[in-house]
């Protein structure tokens, strides 16, 4: 009886410590290489007229199906191209220009081995 209960204490802490390196594909996480974002259109800290259009590039190793875009917190339908490289090509365009202000632009993903990528950036509009 003793051997039993310690034996379930063991599976049971196991599974606790385990339980944070699992990654979003049901296997262990030993190591990660999170998603980088590039080459952003317009440019970070750019300033524009307008704000309509946007896009930037997205690493190989991106998992494309969970990658998100908000423009000030509101989430945009992009489209997302794969290029020769690999890569990504990502580009969304807003129901309505931003004439003032700034724009405030989120992207969040995860990799193929499960790693949490957020890559964020301001536009101003003059």
């Amino acid at each position: 009886m003793k051997n039993a209960l310690f034996l379930m204490l063991l599976i049971g802490s196991t599974t606790a410590i385990a339980a944070p390196r699992i990654g979003h594909h049901g296997e262990m996480i030993m190591k990660c290489h999170a998603p980088k974002f590039f080459g952003e259109q317009p440019a970070a800290d750019a300033q524009v007229g307008s704000f309509q259009t946007f896009q930037f590039n997205a690493s190989e190793n991106t998992d494309i199906a969970t990658l998100n875009v908000w423009v000030n917190n509101q989430l945009v339908n992009v489209t997302k191209e794969k290029q020769r490289s690999g890569r990504y090509l990502v580009s969304g365009k807003l129901e309505q220009p931003l004439t003032e202000g700034k724009a405030w632009i989120k992207v969040t993903s995860e990799s193929d081995d499960g790693c949490n990528g957020l890559h964020v950036w301001n536009v101003y509009i003059k």
